[in-house]
């Protein structure tokens, strides 16, 4: 059953408490998860007295990622059931954000479950006193559950969070990183055309060169030729493929580099700030390959040939 009981002084099972529903809210950056409570009167003692209800809420069924979520609270406070055998609904919330729900999708497997401890206090002679309330289960099905995602709009809104990069990779790569700060500034200054801009010039500062060095769009269709025509014969790796990749963007950003050109909208910028930042979260410099000299063995025909100095 999905129910605690309230004791209240030396009265046990004074109300009864009954996890009726969960639901999701979504907010201003949080979400929230909400559990639907009925309360019952079922003696004397609970009738006409305020009661007020916190705790804490866990999860379960996520490996070893189970464990404390958040603080429960409630809602609509007091509750107060008027008279015996009074019925009231109150919810209890718990604010989440988008880690913490990235990290239930990932380890979750099917139905989710939430443990809930539950305590409180009423109103007695004027005075608030400690009541006993207890802790219960719960069990979200897989449909459920995504109905609740959808409710709090998670996959309405795309977050990427990457480890700050290593600025001691080498000097070009700390100067690219300080373009990459610079186009975070202008971000947020709400300079879309400089944010790609300044994405521009990280781009070419990861391979040493000026934003301006790179501007052929020939020579970027010319490069990936070669390199799958080199795939075809040899297995080609992470770092020359993310070379392409770094090409293909720095042509995507050099429209930030044409003042004129007002096409340059918040999503283009953003989205090119989360592309070069994936990228350089796992640069790696193309290092050139070194082709070893093997001799090659004289002929009979080429030994028969007399030389200059014959």
């Amino acid at each position: 059953m999905n129910e605690i009981w309230v004791h209240i002084g030396t009265t046990n099972q004074a109300a009864r408490l009954e996890l009726k529903s969960v639901s999701g809210r979504s907010g201003l950056g949080v979400m929230q998860l909400r559990f639907q409570f009925e309360a019952s009167c079922r003696k004397k003692a609970s009738a006409q007295r305020p009661m007020w209800f916190e705790g804490k809420v866990s999860t379960f069924g996520l490996g070893s990622s189970n464990g404390y979520l958040g603080r429960l609270v409630v809602e609509s406070s007091p509750v107060t059931l008027y008279d015996l055998a009074a019925t009231t609904t109150f919810d209890l919330v718990v604010d989440l954000d988008h880690r913490q729900l990235q990290i239930i999708e990932e380890h979750r497997t099917g139905a989710l479950k939430f443990n809930l401890e539950v305590t409180g206090t009423a109103m007695r002679d004027g005075n608030l006193e400690r009541i006993g309330v207890g802790s219960i289960e719960y069990e979200v099905n897989q449909s459920d559950w995504a109905a609740i995602l959808e409710q709090m709009q998670y996959r309405r809104l795309l977050l990427v969070e990457l480890d700050a990069p290593d600025v001691n990779r080498s000097a070009e790569f700390a100067a690219a990183l300080d373009y990459y700060r610079d186009a975070e500034k202008q971000y947020v200054k709400h300079e879309w055309r400089l944010t790609v801009e300044a994405l521009r010039q990280t781009l070419a500062a990861l391979v040493g060169k000026k934003a301006d060095e790179e501007d052929e769009a020939a020579d970027i269709a010319a490069a990936a030729k070669a390199l799958r025509k080199e795939s075809m014969n040899t297995t080609v790796g992470y770092p020359p493929r993310a070379e392409q990749v770094r090409l293909a963007l720095k042509f995507m950003c050099d429209l930030g580099a044409h003042p004129e050109v007002a096409g340059t909208e918040k999503h283009n910028a953003y989205s090119a700030l989360l592309m070069v930042g994936g990228l350089l979260h796992s640069w790696q410099p193309v290092r050139p390959r070194i082709t070893s000299q093997v001799p090659v063995e004289k002929t009979e025909a080429a030994q028969a040939v007399p030389t200059a100095n014959a």
